[in-house]
């Protein structure tokens, strides 16, 4: 990943010399970055157990996670000047610190209101930590070898969707929910001491931007709104809720009123007007829709091996764990091929082409396939995912200018949140909604007078009676769910699709005449 998609401007230092202790920046960086993504899927395996610590029902115990989510979409724009004030170094040591203080408060949370605010706060300091953890570790080598480093900083960041359900499975079946915010205290002590020996300090300004405090508001306002939306219309019914419909007025309003303020001053606190440069806006919009396939998919796969097939957390985190390995391996190979000149172009192509065969052998899942049939077509996603993500980060940053890079981070890093998202909501909105038609088609056809039904009975040896009928609508809920799952995984498979259009509507890699492409 680029030091553009970091938002941090490259100093005037040889870009070709050695960095001392590279090893020792690289573990620190990967540590801290891996403790923030494990942070989010970690958490959402703890969910039902914290609720009765916490005196909470299921619903108000996601605001555990949406207040979280919040706070990362409103703050990760704001990184690269916050990066122009204090400088890389000085800020990744507060985010990591205010991290760890933050998950130790929120496991000894005792309320819901408590744990609600520490975690809001998590995600304020947490915003920062992947975008500044990117800018250090690409500054840290030199030009030649800064594919890998993009490599190596994508598979960390891959191992929060793998080891999240395992490790969540076995530390709050095992220890305390509460363990889950504790496991990051010796993580991050790790990151901490070696970001505090080692860690370089770059992009310091000594004439940063004003803070654009009014665009601020409506930033937060609108994109606060957008996403509190985007976690709660579920459960909600979307729009049959009068807050829903209160809260996308509000993000409409504050949306409307951010865009005609940034195109009228002079440092808005996200410039729009980056968006009139080709590769960012198509490259922005591509990496939203992997967020939206990557994060979609994190959703379906635990729903239907936990509840459906009977896996524990664990088994389930095992039987996922393969597809992170293909991401490793096909990142790994991405790295190298784009240090060999390899058109980032084709690698999105051919990523795209493996995520989408993973994602159609997925359509073929039911309720009685073996492990295998789950391990193979993840692999083969897991590849796919290797191979567009990183050649994207490169496509997007391709014809924009070093002077705008911070800016256009903000807008690049915050399609990524939002894509992620927007995926979850759909996803999640698909497996409720078609499952109840599917309930509704399939149950129109059991009944006392079907012959079918009675010729099921019979071979199961059951008769007709409050005991059959149970079974059978447990059965019926089974596959009407089945079918939902198989929805969800065709609207993943078109959003792989379309990353397949972005990539051919960007513009070439040259970067052009005063340009300079991010690697």
């Amino acid at each position: 990943m680029s030091a553009a998609e970091a938002g941090v401007l490259p100093d005037d230092r040889d870009q070709n010399a050695p960095v001392p202790h590279r090893l020792a920046i690289t573990v620190a960086v990967m540590t801290a970055i891996i403790m923030n993504v494990l942070d989010i899927t970690i958490v959402n395996v703890a969910l039902p157990h914290m609720e009765g610590s916490l005196r909470a029902n299921s619903n108000q115990i996601t605001w555990a996670l949406t207040t979280y989510m919040l706070a990362m979409v409103i703050v990760t724009p704001l990184t690269g000047l916050l990066v122009e004030r204090f400088g890389q170094r000085r800020l990744i040591l507060a985010s990591v610190a205010g991290f760890l203080v933050c998950s130790a408060l929120s496991g000894q949370s005792h309320s819901l209101p408590e744990i609600v605010l520490w975690r809001f706060f998590q995600g304020v300091f947490g915003a920062s930590l992947v975008p500044v953890g990117q800018a250090i570790l690409v500054e840290s080598y030199p030009r030649s070898q800064r594919g890998i480093a993009m490599a190596t900083l994508g598979m960390g960041t891959m191992l929060g969707p793998i080891l999240g359900p395992v490790l969540g499975g076995y530390i709050t079946e095992d220890l305390s929910w509460r363990w889950c915010f504790y496991v990051n205290l010796p993580i991050g002590a790790i990151a901490l001491i070696l970001l505090f020996f080692y860690a370089p300090d770059f992009g310091h300004s000594e004439h940063p931007r004003p803070l654009d405090w009014q665009g601020l508001l409506w930033l937060t306002l609108g994109l606060g709104s957008l996403q509190l939306i985007l976690s709660l219309g579920d459960q909600d019914d979307w729009f049959s809720s009068r807050f829903i419909v209160a809260t996308a007025v509000v993000a409409a309003l504050g949306s409307l009123l951010f865009v005609v303020h940034s195109l009228s001053v002079r440092s808005p606190v996200v410039d729009l007007r980056l968006l009139a440069d080709r590769s960012l806006t198509m490259g922005s919009i591509g990496i939203g829709l992997f967020g939206l396939a990557l994060y979609g998919t994190m959703v379906v796969l635990p729903i239907y091996l936990q509840n459906y097939m009977g896996y524990e957390p664990q088994t389930a985190g095992l039987v996922m764990a393969p597809q992170g390995i293909g991401s490793w391996i096909s990142m790994w190979a991405a790295g190298r091929l784009l240090n060999r000149g390899a058109s980032p172009r084709l690698m999105i192509i051919a990523g795209v082409f493996l995520g989408s065969l993973g994602t159609w052998l997925s359509l073929h899942y039911n309720l009685d396939i073996s492990p295998a049939w789950i391990v193979w077509p993840g692999v083969i996603h897991g590849l796919g995912l290797g191979l567009i993500s990183i050649p994207l980060f490169t496509l997007a940053f391709t014809t924009l200018s070093k002077a705008n890079t911070p800016a256009g981070s903000g807008i690049f890093n915050l399609m990524r949140n939002l894509g992620g998202s927007v995926g979850i909501a759909i996803v999640s909105t698909i497996l409720t909604e078609q499952a109840q038609v599917a309930w509704n088609q399939m149950g129109g056809h059991i009944s006392a007078f079907a012959p079918a039904v009675r010729h099921y009975l019979d071979a199961v040896g059951l008769v007709q009676g409050p005991l059959a009928w149970h079974l059978l609508g447990m059965e019926l809920e089974r596959h009407a769910a089945m079918r939902g799952i198989l929805d969800a995984f065709a609207f993943l498979l078109v959003s792989f699709l379309a990353v397949l259009l972005i990539a051919l509507f960007m513009p070439s890699t040259d970067p052009g005449p005063g340009k300079s492409p991010p690697l």
